[in-house]
């Protein structure tokens, strides 16, 4: 568990850690590969969320999922590119929290990913949590801690052994 201190140190100097939807790239389901091609390599991201017409969330897509995927067609044939869709190829694996998270399952999921898509219970999109977001604010920790605290070391006991 993470100690009320440290948090409350996390969220100085503003509790806002999430990217709004509004400032996040996305693409929709119904896009077709041509268009999610131009998406992603105009965006600068490696992957991006895919939502419906309802603003859910249902994927992420990179190019380099295209691309993997475009082995049974050619990858340089626009045609082709612009007839088949983002659901077709998307990752329907997400990691994603509702938008009344704990820090916990925060760090925990962004271990293994580059962002953390929000959501309302009901799917609906608020946007990204943001791996290089949550580095930023524990390195600010650890450069200001010392600094701002008292820092006392507990004695060892039997049960620290």
């Amino acid at each position: 568990m993470i100690g009320k201190k440290v948090e409350r140190i996390f969220y100085e100097p503003t509790e806002n850690i999430l990217t709004s939807r509004n400032d996040v790239v996305t693409l929709r389901e119904e896009d077709s590969l041509l268009h999610a091609i131009l998406v992603l390599s105009n965006s600068g991201f490696q992957t991006i969320p895919v939502l419906d017409n309802k603003d859910r969330v249902r994927g992420l897509i990179s190019i380099s999922m295209i691309i993997t995927n475009c082995e049974d067609f050619n990858a340089y044939n626009s045609d082709i590119l612009n007839q088949k869709k983002v659901k077709d190829i998307m990752n329907q694996v997400v990691p994603i929290l509702f938008n009344d998270f704990q820090l916990e399952d925060v760090l925990r999921l962004i271990i293994d990913n580059n962002f953390i898509c929000i959501t309302q219970r009901d799917g609906y999109f608020e946007g990204i949590i943001t791996r290089k977001t949550i580095l930023e604010r524990f390195t600010n920790i650890a450069h200001n801690l010392e600094s701002r605290y008292k820092l006392v070391a507990k004695e060892k006991t039997y049960a620290d052994s």
